[in-house]
Formats: structure tokens, sequence, C-alpha cells
């Protein structure tokens, strides 16, 4: 009989976004979840002696993706000061499925039944129809995959282990949190935090129909063609390295290139 896991749903919101905290609190309670709010940190009060900039993105970062990086930080830090096993860190623009906390736990209850090399670290919520690699069912409808050939872009939603949460505070603080990219762009390159990215599928979550709260400026939406080419050639040889020395070059070929898997959202 599986014991149930010792988890924490976070949420993170901005004081001032008072309606979308009250869209998460209709959420959660249609899910009859409970969760911890934590305040996100304001593009607008940025502190910039609290964290550092080493850009290695193909633009320059803007305020409001500064701020939901160290938003994320914060929450991994409030998780790993509990006693919790697991945080499901949720963004504040989420629709959950109805039975979300009835899968999570399902979900969360098989980890140890996991073969070692395919215990995750970090499991996104939310997939945008990309190729995959199955690991394990988790009912009849859900199961747990290897990311395809490119690590899903959001972090709305996702579960973290205590384990990757170390890891990755560990590897960007020195001593103050140094971003290199939007975080969601940093956890595309799993590799350099030692960190095994899936997801569960189908998507236990939607983005929420409300106007992004990171706004860009018109001019930096695109970076200069060479930065962007740059960046893309300079991590695929450790994109496609980091797949096929966790799931062996016959997994890699039938999922991403004779696409033997059908893509689920």
């Amino acid at each position: 009989m599986n014991i149930k896991p010792l988890y924490q749903t976070y949420l993170i919101n901005l004081d001032r976004a008072v309606d979308r905290l009250e869209l998460m609190k209709n959420e959660f309670a249609k899910c009859d979840l409970t969760f911890k709010r934590i305040s996100a940190v304001d593009a607008k009060n940025l502190d910039h002696t609290t964290y550092k900039i080493n850009n290695k993105y193909d633009r320059d970062l803007v305020p409001g993706e500064i701020g939901c990086y160290l938003s994320h930080v914060n929450t991994l830090e409030e998780f790993l000061s509990s006693d919790n096993q697991f945080a499901v860190i949720i963004e504040d623009d989420a629709i959950l499925v109805q039975d979300f906390k009835t899968i999570i736990e399902k979900t969360l209850s098989i980890y140890d039944e996991l073969s070692v090399k395919d215990q995750w670290d970090v499991l996104k919520l939310f997939n945008g129809k990309r190729k995959h690699i199955k690991i394990k069912d988790v009912d009849n409808t859900h199961f747990i995959a290897a990311c395809g050939t490119s690590i899903p872009i959001t972090t709305i939603a996702a579960i973290w282990t205590r384990k990757a949460a170390e890891k990755f505070l560990n590897k960007i603080k020195k001593p103050l949190p140094t971003i290199q990219r939007p975080i969601d762009c940093d956890l595309q390159h799993a590799w350099e935090f030692d960190l095994r990215i899936y997801n569960l599928l189908p998507s236990l979550v939607k983005p929420a129909p409300v106007e992004t709260q990171i706004q860009i400026d018109e001019r930096l939406k695109k970076a200069k063609l060479f930065k962007q080419i740059s960046y893309e050639v300079n991590r695929v040889f450790p994109k496609y390295n980091y797949l096929i020395s966790h799931h062996g070059f016959k997994k890699f070929y039938d999922s991403f290139i004779a696409k033997k898997n059908k893509r689920i959202s």
C-alpha cells in the first residue's frame, strides 16, 4: 500500500494581482486543494543588490523575467525550509483539471517505484504537444514521460523534488542568485543543473485567458539573428547528448527521429 507523500502546493502571486489570486482560489477550491501563497517579486520594485545578471540569453533580460526568476528562487527556498518531499509550484494564471489533486497524489505515490535512472527531478505539468519518451503509467489516462528535444518553455506549473531544489539553488547562488536566462529557458538547459526534467501527460493545467505580467518591449521580443543562431547552436550538442545519455540511442531514435510516439499536449 502506497503511503501518501508529503507535498505542499505553492502559488506564486504578485501582491497587486488580486484578480489573479481570486482566480486561483477558485481553481484550488474546485480541486479541493490547499495552497501556500508566495508573494512574487514585483518587477516594478526590483532591488538590484539582491541578484546578479550573467546574461547567456539571446537578448537582454527584462524586469518581469528577473522578477519571475527570483519568485521561483524564493519559492524553492521556502520549500526547502519545510519538511515536505515535493513542491507543487503553480503560477497565478493556471486553469487546473478537475481531478488535479488525485492525479498529483497518484503520481507522487509511485515515485519510489520508478527505477533510479527514471526518478525525475522536476515534473512539468503543462506540455505544448512535444515529442516524448514514455516512462511509466500513472493510471489509465496519465503517464510520466521524458521531455522531447525541447523542454516546455513555461513555468506555469511543475513539481520539484527536494534534491532538485537543492541542486538548482546551489548552482545559481554564488551567493546571490545569478540569472543567466529567463527561468523557463534556464531549465531548458537541464544538463547545466544535473536535473532530469520530465512531463506528466496529458497536461494537468492550461494557461488562463489573462494578459501576461511580463511586459516585453516590442523591440526586445526578437534578438538579433546572429545571437539567436549562436544561442541555439551552442545548446544543440548538449541537448541531444543529455537525452541519449539518459535514455539510450534506440529510445531517442524511436521517439524523436522515427516519431513512433504520438505527440500529446
